[in-house]
């Protein structure tokens, strides 16, 4: 039987966790370092280096924080219209609402320069390829989306368009942006169906 970890442990982490991720939002990632953390928590400073050794392993630990989000089964009942707008409706709601939408531009920064950082956003992103995958296969076994459709080109477009409008461009996510997307992915799909 494994020993189970003390629970002042588990409070003391969460804590300092929940400092680093409001530092991440409010100042940046330069602004979490074990000083700040601990002058903002009262931690001390080697009680937080006996956890994250390192800056990187701190930052890193918030930015999985803010990337943590609840684990929900994706959506393939169809038609594949719904089940995109369901999943891309997340999406743009934890970019537009949650810690992650504020943190993620520096976790793509850092991961430029971090294996842990590039982890943490890779792991994110595997996940969410994964579910939209998962979307287009059960339209394929519905016969929505014949079977030759190749599909990948298609997820990217799906996660990473979104990433590249609010990051990159600037530019808001709206229901309106959202349906036009979904509109246009599915227009993608099936046009190969047909050609």
């Amino acid at each position: 039987m494994s020993k189970q970890e003390d629970p002042r442990l588990i409070a003391t982490r969460t804590h300092a966790l929940d400092a680093s991720l409001e530092l991440l939002q409010e100042e940046g990632v330069l602004a979490v370092t074990h000083a700040s953390v601990s002058a903002l928590t009262g931690i001390s400073r080697s009680t937080l280096y006996r956890h994250w050794p390192t800056l990187h392993e701190l930052r890193n630990s918030a930015f999985l924080r803010a990337a943590t989000s609840q684990v929900f089964p994706p959506r393939t009942n169809g038609p594949l219209r719904t089940d995109l707008t369901w999943l891309l409706g997340g999406l743009v709601t934890a970019l537009n609402e949650t810690p992650w939408g504020q943190v993620a531009p520096q976790v793509v920064a850092a991961a430029a320069t971090d294996r842990q950082a590039r982890a943490v956003i890779n792991t994110f992103m595997q996940d969410r390829f994964q579910y939209v995958r998962e979307a287009f296969e059960a339209a394929k076994s519905r016969g929505e989306v014949a079977d030759d459709v190749e599909v990948n080109p298609l997820i990217e477009m799906v996660i990473a368009v979104p990433y590249f409008r609010k990051l990159i461009a600037g530019l808001p996510l709206d229901h309106t942006w959202l349906e036009n997307h979904v509109d246009l992915i599915c227009r993608l799909a099936t046009d190969q169906t047909t050609a």
